[in-house]
């Protein structure tokens, strides 16, 4: 079976040129499969590309942008992107050591709604599926 890399450039919703940040590969087709059809496409553009920009400039001193970025305090590596509007998106990312330098790596997206009874819009799902990212690409990095 041929092997699958694990980390993308950021393709989604535009290309966004960066050596620090990259995408676990599925990010960018979860990402349109939420914003495409919303109504919410331009706002969104505008946030993720503000959220992009301060995470390359600020690296992980990111958190400082508190309104933008928090650390989850109940993982050790784990941060979002919190961008608010019409859909509150988040994406969870973390720092990884890619060939001897660190990088961002955005690993999963989803539309916070709440966190009632581990539902499919809240933060225990997506940290779940974030994890399992992290150890996934770790593994593929290691075999490489």
């Amino acid at each position: 079976m041929a092997s699958i890399n694990r980390i993308a450039n950021i393709i989604y919703p535009e290309f966004y040129q960066t050596p620090y940040i990259f995408a676990y590969y599925k990010l960018n087709s979860e990402l349109k499969a939420m914003i495409e059809e919303s109504g919410y496409k331009n706002e969104f553009i505008k946030k993720y590309n503000k959220s992009l920009r301060f995470l390359e400039n600020l690296k992980q001193n990111c958190i400082n942008q508190r309104k933008l970025f928090e650390k989850l305090t109940e993982c050790k590596d784990l941060y979002s992107i919190m961008i608010f509007g019409n859909k509150n998106i988040r994406i969870l990312f973390t720092f990884l050591d890619i060939k001897a330098r660190k990088n961002a790596i955005l690993l999963y997206s989803f539309e916070e709604k709440d966190d009632k009874n581990n539902s499919n819009y809240g933060y225990t799902k997506a940290i779940d599926i974030a994890t399992d990212r992290i150890r996934e690409i770790k593994e593929f990095l290691c075999n490489q």
